[in-house]
């Protein structure tokens, strides 16, 4: 046997959502706990159960270890008995924190730096976990805003003139005569360092002029999206100047099945909604703010990435003339993501069987709505509903897909561009 049903497990954070992943698994939630994040893959730190034939449940991690050449193909062939994606649904009901992922080098050499110097191997203590790199990409279930990236300079300045009035010279004006990377870092790591005392005047002025702007401003209007989330961060985490990180990052606000890529070096933030993310099987990340956890102003700098730009928003590329294929049962849309570690891809399906050739790769299937019934080359047939899930093993051969519903299809990348 070579596909396994799954059962995956919740992570629960403040700012998580405690009706969204909930009602997609149809799992009651009476204690109206914050669930944040539903994972699905082998992560040391709660991997999924992997449901065998005789009804034992095996942690994805040990049934790869058993076999590994079996589950994961040539993509183990880097890291052995290490799946190198780790597949998630986010519940976002409070904004989380300014953060960035390193790239692969700058995570090796500051996982390395970090285990000379004897620092305990934990999240509250140190900035790399591990030696990867965590490139990440998210698509929105229904609706998904946050921040991502540095806008292009032009915007940036526009945005500070509007919230600095006539102090906006003091702020920008070396990056208005000079617009680099080299001034961009400056005027970021400006703001983000200031001294308390000052810290309280610069946001309360900022506020002032945001609120009289938020006043007359038009639903769906650009001022709103990039301003309209600065007064609830605010709020949220008093006196922290990340509140301030939209004038200078791009705002996003995706519906569903647009996807986002998250670059190492990639300064963002989440704010509010539900979407599933794809990432590289890493737990490095770098605060600067809106967070009560660690934070280390210093290396979320020379980790980051400078260029300024907008947001490019992903449509999935659909296979045949329409997206289906000649008989109408189905379609197969994959999102073009530039990651050896991972991809995605999502199916629907509408009526009789239809065979999906696939890579000699390990995935993850996850049901997002309808009735489906997919029967494998080695045999066996397996339902999926909403919720569910299977994780097909790399030696497994095309697989057949009937019903009425979708799917998302989580699996290795190809080399980078």
């Amino acid at each position: 046997m070579a596909i396994y049903p799954l059962e995956n497990s919740v992570q629960k954070y403040a700012w998580g959502d405690p009706d969204l992943i909930p009602a997609f698994l149809d799992s009651p939630n009476l204690a109206r706990e914050p669930w944040a994040e539903l994972w699905l893959g082998a992560h040391p730190k709660a991997p999924s159960l992997a449901l065998l034939p005789d009804g034992e449940k095996l942690p994805l991690n040990e049934l790869i270890a058993r076999d590994t050449r079996s589950s994961l193909g040539g993509a183990g062939a880097g890291s052995p008995n290490r799946l190198p994606f780790l597949f998630k649904m986010l519940a976002v009901a409070q904004p989380l924190s300014l953060q960035a992922h390193p790239s692969r080098l700058t995570a090796l050499r500051g996982y390395r730096r970090e285990e000379r110097a004897g620092i305990m191997l934990d999240p509250a203590e140190r900035s790399y976990i591990d030696s990867h790199h965590k490139p990440e990409f998210i698509v929105s279930m229904d609706r998904f805003e946050g921040m991502c990236g540095f806008r292009p300079i032009d915007d940036i300045l526009r945005n500070i003139r509007v919230v600095a009035g006539e102090n906006w010279l003091g702020y920008a004006g070396r990056l208005a005569r000079y617009p680099s990377k080299m001034e961009l870092a400056l005027v970021f790591y400006n703001f983000l360092s200031l001294e308390s005392a000052e810290r309280g005047q610069v946001l309360k002025l900022a506020r002032q002029r945001i609120d009289r702007l938020l006043e007359n401003a038009k639903p769906e209007s650009a001022e709103l999206l990039a301003f309209g989330w600065i007064p609830r961060l605010m709020d949220a985490f008093p006196n922290d100047m990340g509140a301030l990180a939209p004038l200078m990052l791009n705002c996003f606000d995706i519906g569903p099945g647009e996807g986002l890529f998250v670059a190492p070096g990639q300064p963002h933030a989440y704010f509010r909604g539900c979407a599933l993310e794809i990432m590289a099987n890493s737990d490095n990340e770098v605060r600067a703010g809106l967070t009560r956890k660690r934070k280390d102003l210093a290396e979320f700098m020379a980790v980051l990435d400078f260029s300024a730009a907008p947001l490019s928003v992903a449509l999935p590329r659909c296979d045949g003339a329409d997206g289906a294929d000649a008989r109408g049962l189905g379609q197969l849309c994959a999102y073009d993501i530039d990651s050896e570690e991972f991809s995605l891809a999502v199916i629907r399906v509408n009526g009789a069987a239809r065979r999906y050739p696939r890579e000699p790769a390990p995935e993850i299937l996850l049901c997002i709505e309808g009735s489906l019934q997919l029967g494998a080359a080695s045999g066996g047939n397996f339902p999926l509903k909403r919720g569910a899930a299977l994780f097909v093993e790399a030696c497994e051969g095309a697989y057949e897909l009937a019903g009425r519903g979708m799917l998302y299809r989580a699996s290795v990348g190809a080399a980078p561009r």
